[in-house]
């Protein structure tokens, strides 16, 4: 069987007869990197659960525009929300780390500056950022055939991010190399990736989180853990708490 093209329109649902696809990026790969036309069939998402096969009616270097012909509106997951809250590293693409997590099934995103964060983007920088990342979302999603996109938070610091998710939340979980800790392993993260509120990871810059970030987390009901015996780097500890999250999780 053939593999159906699927790209990104924002205004799906039974009503849309004529979807029009006018994503800049798109549009380029659709009509001038795989060459498409009118007449040929793909199928369309919008990252909120919707999935539509559509005939291309017009292809111009500007937009696209489709005649609906089916369409399905697939319900998120019936679990917690995972949230990745991470700090913005030094050494490694900020994108790889939303790529691969994406990928695993994370929901949320949260880009943290910290104390010990060497990164200190200016607003332009973190309003290009913002569009870059969505950018990642979407090739990720596409590659991995998720129907719903995960969100991206806006670059905030450490405490806020606690403080954001301490009151909705089943389980705060802050990887930590000091102190008394818990083996994640060790924790019911099944059981409460399953609950209404989120499951959420702090994970820390080179250097790690300060005395002061973790005594304050665990203040307000995260538990600190450990990820082994070895100490890993910021993308590789994001990635393995969420491919442990999904692997719980997809095991339940």
């Amino acid at each position: 069987m053939v593999a159906v093209h699927r790209f990104y329109c924002t205004l799906l649902s039974l009503n849309h007869q004529s979807p029009v696809i006018d994503d800049p990026d798109e549009v380029h790969h659709l009509s001038r990197v795989l060459r498409l036309k009118a007449g040929d069939e793909v199928e369309l998402i919008d990252g909120q659960g919707g999935v539509a096969r559509v005939t291309l009616s017009e292809v111009s270097k500007s937009k696209v525009v489709s005649r609906l012909q089916a369409f399905e509106r697939v319900p998120a997951l019936s679990r917690g929300r995972i949230v990745l809250a991470c700090a913005l590293p030094k050494r490694v693409k900020f994108d790889d780390i939303i790529e691969k997590c994406t990928e695993l099934g994370v929901d949320e995103i949260v880009p943290l500056i910290t104390e010990r964060t060497e990164v200190s983007p200016s607003i332009d920088a973190m309003s290009r950022m913002a569009v870059r990342f969505r950018k990642v979302v979407l090739s990720a999603a596409k590659q991995s055939k998720r129907l719903w996109f995960p969100k991206i938070h806006p670059v905030m610091p450490f405490k806020s991010a606690v403080d954001l998710f301490s009151s909705s939340s089943n389980g705060l979980f802050i990887p930590w190399l000091e102190g008394a800790r818990k083996p994640l392993r060790e924790t019911e993260l099944s059981t409460l990736a399953f609950g209404k509120g989120n499951v959420v990871f702090f994970i820390g810059p080179e250097g790690d989180f300060s005395p002061q970030e973790a005594a304050y987390a665990i203040r307000r009901g995260a538990t600190p853990v450990s990820l082994g015996e070895t100490v890993l780097r910021v993308d590789t500890a994001a990635v393995a708490v969420i491919a442990y999250a999904h692997i719980g999780i997809s095991l339940t």
